[in-house]
């Protein structure tokens, strides 16, 4: 079938009477405002914005699949297509191909957009102003922006033009640029001078909007009729797997909730509760994905096939216990004293779900095990490169078939990290932690694996209630070249003080508020001024009782650490 073609106008309008919808395998908008103003640029410079794909479908055969209408008002904090939840009484177009494309046009031209004032809480409904799309009709450029009503009509830098209005001119089959600015200065007589002394420029920007979005040709699509959804779906995958558009995980996403009609809304919102209200982890749909076919037990292949109708309907019909087990893993994970910053990886909390999953006992000392394979994972970094086949062996080493041979459970109902730490990993990858593993640990610097390293020497501390820092003992401040000389420091020696300044030796956690007391103050003066519990300060943050904590003594400081760190790492981590 030949490529059809059809008008901005007449697409919206259609939009408007319910003829157009997203297929349930359509991710959701994730356009920013840049570039939506950078498409409709490129419409006003005739440059090519590509072509369209549309799924024809019969209001009985459409009525068999998950639809979601466009999105009209794009909101930052909690944009959601509504999913149709009635039946269409007449034939359907689903859009396979232009879903970004098309929306934008449909909030830039009916709706609004609304993103966070800068500094501005989230928390807060009037941090989102409203804002719609404009056109500066003195700026040759077609210089586009979204701006609030106010914003615009005060506006220092141009004359802007509420674009959707172009579309109630079209509506008058005698449209004219002349009559459209003659009624721009009678609207707005305060700024009539500005359109009277760059009339010409106006108009030319007028006519151009009126053309462009009247132009039968300029929306080119090509449509397909009469086809069932496993046939759609891997149209879409042929036409997405070849761009970057979408992501492997957007593609697989698409396959999981084609067939599970509430699947989008079940998978946002588990999603949403586990990262929690105040945003601390950053769970996504690829983690999400993957742990689903860990916890069902399921091929550990990343690819389209594996998510095929046995194992979606075994994700399915376990969706409330997989939901719980990850609910309860995030909760696990923030009582750890982890958030986004400090979990290297996602993939971490997929073996503790899997436990969870299962059925397995959960007690204080069940968690400090648990918690011990968080840690040693993440230290020796099993998830980096295939993430796949390291969970593939870490569920392997805690499973075991059922007698019925049709199922797993736990091998232990209860966790012993000792005994679960020689699981067999494929490609060389081990939870064990060596004398070589430690010696590199002492040399990391701060970040998140530098916090991993501190909260085992700090088993006691409530790191869900309080907010701890990775503290310098001796002042970053301190360590400027200007300062080391003047304690006798000079040469190749500063550089080397300086790397050792970041490193494990020179950490300690410390609570945020008495981290901010503390800021530059000496390490010396700080220890001393503590008094009746200098001597307890020191033992607990590993300094020996007669070290010298002065600043020119900062190298026999840091090897002494260093070497209890060492004895302690080796006790705990080995």
């Amino acid at each position: 079938m030949a490529y059809s073609s059809l008008s901005i106008r007449q697409l919206i309008k259609d939009i408007n009477s319910n003829k157009y919808y997203l297929p349930a395998i359509q991710r959701k908008f994730v356009w920013g405002e840049e570039k939506i103003c950078r498409l409709f640029n490129s419409i006003m410079q005739d440059y090519p914005i590509g072509t369209f794909l549309f799924w024809e479908l019969t209001a009985q055969k459409a009525n068999e699949y998950t639809f979601y209408e466009f999105l009209k008002n794009y909101h930052e904090r909690d944009s959601k297509n509504q999913l149709v939840n009635y039946d269409f009484p007449f034939e359907i177009r689903g859009v396979l191909d232009g879903q970004q494309r098309i929306s934008s046009m449909y909030i830039a031209l009916q709706g609004v957009y609304c993103t966070k004032r800068k500094y501005a809480k989230s928390t807060n409904n009037s941090a989102y102003p409203e804002r719609k799309m404009y056109i500066n009709l003195l700026n040759d450029d077609y210089e586009f922006k979204f701006l609030t009503d106010k914003d615009a009509q005060n506006s220092k830098s141009g004359y802007f033009y509420l674009v959707r209005n172009i579309l109630s001119e079209l509506e008058d089959s005698d449209a004219d640029s002349d009559n459209i600015v003659d009624e721009l200065i009678e609207i707005d007589p305060s700024r009539s001078d500005l359109l009277i002394e760059n009339r010409r420029q106006a108009k030319k920007i007028i006519n151009r909007l009126l053309n462009k979005f009247n132009d039968d040709q300029l929306v080119s699509y090509f449509k397909i009729i009469n086809k069932d959804l496993d046939d759609i779906l891997d149209i879409f995958v042929r036409v997405n797997s070849g761009g970057t558009i979408l992501s492997k995980s957007d593609l697989l996403f698409s396959t999981l909730v084609a067939h599970w009609e509430d699947g989008r809304d079940q998978i946002e919102k588990l999603i949403s509760d586990m990262n929690g209200e105040d945003g601390l982890f950053n769970f996504n749909t690829d983690f999400l994905m993957r742990t689903c076919l860990f916890l069902v037990d399921a091929p550990m292949n990343f690819k389209v096939q594996t998510f095929n109708s046995t194992n979606i309907n075994k994700i399915k019909d376990n969706w409330d216990y997989i939901r719980k087990a990850l609910i309860d893993a995030a909760a696990m994970l923030r009582e750890f004293g982890f958030n986004k910053k400090r979990l290297s990886s996602n993939y971490a909390a997929t073996p503790l779900a899997y436990y969870l999953y299962k059925g397995g006992k959960v007690d204080p000392t069940a968690k400090q095990e648990l918690r011990k394979l968080i840690v040693h994972s993440l230290l020796k970094q099993v998830y980096s490169g295939q993430a796949d086949t390291a969970l593939s062996g870490l569920r392997d080493g805690l499973r075991i078939k059922a007698d019925n041979g049709d199922t797993f459970i736990l091998k232990d109902a209860k966790f012993d990290f000792s005994v679960y730490k020689h699981t067999k990993m494929s490609g060389g990858k081990k939870l064990t932690i060596d004398t070589t593993d430690i010696e590199n640990f002492l040399e990391y610097k701060k970040g998140a694996f530098s916090f991993l390293l501190l909260s085992t020497l700090y088993p006691d501390l409530r790191l869900d209630q309080i907010s701890f820092h990775q503290d310098h003992m001796h002042p970053h401040s301190k360590f400027k070249p200007s300062l080391l000389k003047a304690v006798g420091i000079d040469g190749e020696t500063i550089k080397q003080w300086q790397d050792m300044r970041d490193q494990v030796p020179n950490l300690q956690l410390l609570e945020g508020r008495e981290n901010t007391v503390k800021q530059a103050t000496d390490l010396s003066k700080w220890v001393n001024d503590k008094t009746d519990d200098a001597t307890y300060y020191r033992k607990r943050n590993y300094i020996l009782d007669e070290q010298s904590l002065d600043l020119e003594d900062f190298e026999d400081f840091f090897s002494n650490r260093k070497q209890l760190l060492r004895k302690n790492y080796m006790s705990y981590l080995m």
